[in-house]
């Protein structure tokens, strides 16, 4: 067992079984998607500018402008938050990172869990992706936008949550220490 992990063991209903640790991660094409959709807008109008004789007009550099700034931007900031973006369901707690520009994980028990919902915009509907919304019995919701198969995530974590609700949760697991 690695230092991150709990030190108590669950145990689990038997479709979880034999599982100590899950994580899922970001989908890179939900993450890269609004970028890559500017881009094609701005590529596409700049061309049928420059095809029609006014590539040199204002228009057209605001849209190379945009094209050389914003969207190396955009993928910047989508390559950070697929690199930092994940949710580990560890043995008695969950660790989950919103991404970047978020610095440190939240980790919290699955008893400080209120409620799961899981929501898609119109991108989640296009590339399977969704967010993972985690009320917590005090504080703001945590929500992990972006994650590559949220129902599997969200099945696995409402099943730990309901394991670790039950009253006799505390007798069924064995503390290393």
């Amino acid at each position: 067992m690695d230092s991150a992990d709990s030190p108590l063991k669950p145990s689990l209903p038997a479709a979880n079984a034999g599982r100590q640790r899950a994580v899922w991660r970001a989908s890179p094409l939900a993450l890269f998607l609004p970028g890559l959709v500017i881009a094609a807008g701005y590529g596409a109008l700049w061309i049928w500018l420059f095809m029609n004789g006014r590539g040199e007009g204002a228009l057209a550099r605001v849209c190379l402008m945009v094209l050389v700034i914003v969207v190396p931007s955009l993928l910047a900031f989508a390559g950070l938050r697929l690199s930092t973006m994940r949710l580990t369901l560890r043995g008695a707690h969950l660790e989950a990172h919103p991404g970047f520009p978020a610095r440190d994980p939240v980790i919290m028990t699955y008893a400080g869990v209120a409620g799961l919902s899981l929501r898609r915009g119109l991108s989640g509907w296009i590339t399977g992706a969704g967010s993972l919304v985690i009320a917590r019995d005090s504080g703001a919701p945590l929500v992990i936008s972006g994650l590559q198969s949220p129902d599997a995530a969200l099945a696995d974590l409402a099943a730990r949550c309901e394991a670790f609700s039950k009253p006799d949760a505390a007798d069924r697991f064995a503390t290393d220490w």
